[in-house]
């Protein structure tokens, strides 16, 4: 009677770690930070992009003009068109960003990648159709 009472202890032993093992597998998987798909590839990427034209305006200072041009990129060919139709007012965005901003934010990578953001949050306020992914900076002149 002794040994069937230690099978039986060391069986659930076995049982409640195996229990144990598969909840913290199972756990780990819903729980653990899902990992980003695969970049697009550049043929797939140029068909969700949108470039403004060239935009010439002046920061907060008034010292100097900035010209300066974007790439947005977009989640869907929905959000492109919708985009497309609306660069009147992320030009718009734009100017108002940057006649809040001093020459030396502009000058630096920090305030160029808060004008990116900043830029991709506005813009993601007036789109119906989809939404901003990223907001690229392709040319930047401060004269």
């Amino acid at each position: 009677m002794g040994k069937n009472k230690a099978v039986t202890i060391m069986l659930s032993m076995v049982v409640a770690i195996g229990l144990v093992g598969a909840a913290g597998y199972f756990g780990f998987q819903y729980f653990s930070p899902k990992t980003e798909a695969s970049e697009p590839t550049a043929e797939e990427l140029d068909k969700l992009m949108v470039e403004t034209e060239e935009i010439i305006t002046n920061p907060a200072d008034k010292s100097v003009f900035v010209k300066i041009k974007f790439k947005i990129q977009t989640d869907n060919k929905d959000a492109k068109k919708e985009l497309e139709k609306r660069l009147f007012q992320v030009n718009n965005l734009i100017i108002y960003e940057i006649s809040n901003m001093k020459t030396e934010q502009l000058s630096g990578q920090k305030g160029l990648i808060s004008l990116e953001n900043t830029l991709k949050t506005e813009i993601n306020k007036v789109m119906q159709d989809g939404k901003v992914v990223r907001v690229y900076t392709t040319q930047k002149i401060i004269q």
